[in-house]
């Protein structure tokens, strides 16, 4: 009896570990999801944001295809969070000039090629703060970023989704394991669960 209080008692220790180690890994995560989910609730939806325009030197090259002028103008802008292009960036307007329009964590910049005066007309419209942390919640390993930081993110937000499966699961088996006097682990739960219901459908 006593070694299958110790078996149990070890696996319960186990558990728990589990269970605080997932919580921990998964705080930033939880924090990011939390505040962009209140100020869903809260926050009135913006206008378009005025944008800002400037004119950049740039030269196109002769037999260059869109392609390639793009790959340049998204270097020579320093928009690595808008890396890899995809092909819907790459437009023309009215005139038949190359419109470039670049979607990222920071905002949107819509660049017009100006071939013949061998300059960029950009537009910078940037992201509200809240807007930042809308794109940060809704990134995972499934999106593929040309920039170091944002695809560390985005497998940061992968890694901690499954932590969080981890830390609700062992929260049920703790439960399951708890004795059944101990109205504390039960109370837990209730409450847990009720908030949890509370804030899913007060927050869709």
């Amino acid at each position: 009896m006593r070694l299958c209080n110790d078996g149990t008692s070890y696996v319960r220790d186990l558990i728990q570990k589990l269970h605080t180690y997932a919580g921990l890994l998964t705080f930033v995560n939880l924090m990011v999801f939390g505040v962009v989910g209140l100020s869903a609730s809260f926050e009135s939806r913006p206008g378009a944001p005025v944008p800002a325009v400037r004119y950049e030197a740039f030269r196109a090259e002769p037999n260059e295809t869109d392609r390639q002028v793009a790959e340049r103008v998204c270097e020579s802008l320093h928009l690595s969070l808008a890396t890899p292009i995809q092909s819907a960036v790459i437009q023309h307007d009215a005139a038949g000039r190359l419109l470039l329009d670049f979607y990222h964590a920071n905002g949107r910049h819509r660049v017009t090629v100006l071939e013949d005066e061998g300059r960029l007309r950009v537009e910078v419209m940037r992201s509200s703060f809240w807007s930042y942390l809308g794109t940060l919640h809704a990134t995972t390993a499934a999106f593929h970023s040309g920039d170091w930081r944002m695809q560390l993110w985005a497998d940061y937000n992968e890694f901690a989704m499954w932590c969080l499966i981890g830390m609700m699961a062992s929260g049920v088996a703790l439960w399951l394991m708890a004795r059944p006097r101990d109205r504390l682990a039960r109370v837990s739960l209730a409450l847990g669960g009720g908030l949890f219901a509370v804030l899913y459908f007060w927050t869709r």
